[in-house]
C-alpha cells in the first residue's frame, strides 16, 4: 500500500555518449504531470556532448554524476542507492516516458495494493524519433507471471516501476550481467512472490538504432539471457517455488530458449552476419522445432519490408 496519495517517484538514467538522445529522455522525465519526482542522471565518464546537456538542466535534478562505472547495472546501483522513492524505476538515456506514464503508475499502485510492479506496452522509434512499424508481439498479449517465467523478456523495462518493499526483499539489479539485467530482477521479483500490472496503452518510446543492444548485440544478448535462464533452472527448489511440475517449467525453458535463439537469428540476418544466423537457427530448432512456425517471424519479416519502404 502506498504511503499516500502521491508518493515520491525515483528515476534512474543510466548513460554512455548518448549526448544526441540523452536531452529528449531528460524532458520527457521533467515534463511528467506527476509532480514527486526525483530524478538522477548516472554518466559513465561521457566524452561527447552529455556534460553540456546534463548541466543544461542540473538544477532540476536530484543528483547526477560523470565518472567511469562498471556498467549499466552498476550505474542504475547507484541511484538507487541514493533513491527515496517508494517508487523506483530506470530509463535508459535513450528512450522517452509519455507525458502521463507515471501518475498513471502511481494511480495504478493505489488501486491496486497486491501489486509490486507496473509496466507497459511500447512505442518503438528509430534514431530520428520516427515511429517504427512493429507488430503486436506475443509478450504483448500476456501478462508477467509464473507460467511464462522462463523465457523471453516478458515485461518491457522503459516505463516500468516497482515498489521499494520488493527492492528492499530481493536487492539490487546484478552487476554481472550486460543484457539481460531487466529480465533476470524481474524474475527475482517473481522467485521472492512480487505480483506484475501490465498497463493497456503505451508507457514509452523505445529507441531502435544501430548502436543500442537490441539491434547490434543480438548473439551476445541471447547468449546472456540463455545463461540466465540456465542459472535459474540449475535451481532444484525452482518448481516448488513456483508452484509448478518441473514438466512444465521444462517446456517454458524449452519454447523459451527456442524463441530467444530465433531472435538472435533475426537479429543476425537483419546484420547479414550469415553463420552466426545458422549457428542461432540450429539453436532454435534443438531447442523447441516447432518455433520456428510461430506466426510472429512473418509478421516481423513484414514489419521489416514496411521499414525499409519507408527509408
Amino acid at each position: 500500500m502506498l504511503s499516500s496519495s502521491q508518493p515520491l517517484v525515483s528515476i534512474i538514467t543510466p548513460s554512455y555518449n548518448q549526448g544526441q538522445f540523452l536531452e529528449q529522455t531528460i524532458l520527457s522525465v521533467l515534463n511528467q504531470v506527476y509532480p514527486h519526482i526525483e530524478y538522477f542522471v548516472m554518466d559513465g565518464g561521457s566524452t561527447d556532448s552529455s556534460l553540456e546537456v546534463i548541466n543544461k538542466y542540473a538544477n532540476c535534478l536530484a543528483y547526477w554524476e560523470s565518472k567511469p562505472d562498471r556498467g549499466q547495472a552498476h550505474a542504475i546501483n547507484k541511484g538507487l542507492k541514493r533513491a527515496e522513492g517508494e517508487l523506483l524505476g530506470w530509463l535508459n538515456s535513450d528512450d522517452i516516458l509519455f507525458p502521463d506514464t507515471v501518475s498513471r503508475v502511481v494511480a495504478t499502485f493505489a488501486r491496486q495494493d497486491e501489486v509490486d510492479v507496473v509496466y507497459g506496452r511500447l512505442v518503438r522509434i528509430d534514431r530520428e524519433g520516427d515511429p517504427v512499424p512493429t507488430p503486436t508481439l506475443p509478450k504483448d498479449r500476456v501478462e508477467f507471471n509464473r507460467h511464462n517465467l522462463i523465457g523471453e523478456c516478458v515485461v518491457n523495462q522503459p516505463g516500468a516501476f516497482w515498489h521499494r518493499w520488493i527492492m528492499e526483499k530481493v536487492g539490487f539489479l546484478n552487476e554481472k550481467l550486460d543484457y539481460a539485467l531487466d529480465y533476470e530482477y524481474w524474475v527475482r521479483i517473481i522467485l521472492a512472490g512480487g505480483k506484475f500490472k501490465k498497463l493497456p496503452n503505451p508507457v514509452a518510446e523505445f529507441r531502435l538504432s544501430s548502436g543500442s543492444k537490441t539491434v547490434g548485440q543480438t548473439s551476445n544478448m541471447a547468449r546472456e539471457h540463455l545463461g540466465v535462464i540456465d542459472h535459474f533452472m540449475a535451481q532444484p527448489d525452482l518448481p516448488e517455488k513456483l508452484g509448478l511440475s518441473p514438466e512444465a517449467l521444462s517446456l517454458q525453458a524449452r519454447k523459451g530458449r527456442g524463441i530467444i535463439s530465433l531472435y538472435a537469428f533475426y537479429g543476425c540476418v537483419k546484420e547479414k552476419h550469415w553463420s552466426e544466423a545458422l549457428y542461432w537457427f540450429n539453436q532454435a530448432h534443438a531447442s523447441d522445432p516447432l518455433v520456428l512456425f510461430d506466426r510472429r517471424w512473418l509478421e516481423l519479416a513484414f514489419a521489416s519490408l514496411r521499414r525499409q519502404s519507408f527509408d
